[in-house]
């Protein structure tokens, strides 16, 4: 009703407006079809990347590590983790995912690695700063050096950025998960 009015107001003949229903039915046709291929091909990528990461870090090999902050108010600037002597993975914090590490309590994926059955050795440096930290007051470091063993299953160990015994200052310790038989 409202388009034939505005098509009456603008001169159009009354065909004009069935032509342009139907131009417009067409259009959202197109653009339903296409936001299906859109999601179609996202799906598609996922998957793709999932298969390629099952490629690359077969389980067998594959070691995670991931980072996490049990120090109240600790902001993480940078990590940095090798295994083996390997070129370091380093991650470099903004303000933001410092915040959202701290926040959360969570867990953040640093590297994935491959590695063979056996005794390896891990090596991990951190720095960050008290949220309420005054400029020039010195950034908090620690550095681990540390061995663990690779079995044929997959592997998950967790860097934990917590508090010294007796107040100190902040260390990295290591956990390792290991599955449930």
């Amino acid at each position: 009703m409202r388009r034939t009015f505005f098509a009456l107001m603008l001169g159009l003949a009354p065909g004009a407006t069935a032509w342009a229903d139907a131009e417009s039915d067409a259009a959202l046709q197109l653009d339903q079809s296409i936001q299906v291929l859109k999601d179609e091909a996202l799906q598609f990528n996922r998957d793709a990347q999932l298969v390629e990461e099952e490629f690359s870090y077969p389980p067998q090999t594959r070691v995670d590590v991931y980072v996490s902050v049990e120090t109240a108010a600790l902001l993480m600037r940078t990590i940095s983790v090798s295994i083996d002597g390997s070129t370091p993975v380093n991650f470099d914090y903004s303000d933001f995912d410092a915040r959202a590490l701290l926040k959360s309590r969570g867990m953040q994926r640093i590297g994935r690695f491959n590695v063979s059955k056996g005794s390896h050795k891990l090596h991990a440096e951190y720095v960050g700063q008290y949220a309420d930290a005054k400029d020039g007051e010195p950034e908090l470091a620690d550095r681990i050096d540390t061995v663990f063993d690779k079995t044929l299953l997959p592997a998950t160990l967790e860097l934990i950025v917590g508090k010294a015994n007796r107040g100190g200052k902040p260390i990295l310790r290591l956990k390792e998960w290991r599955p449930a038989p």
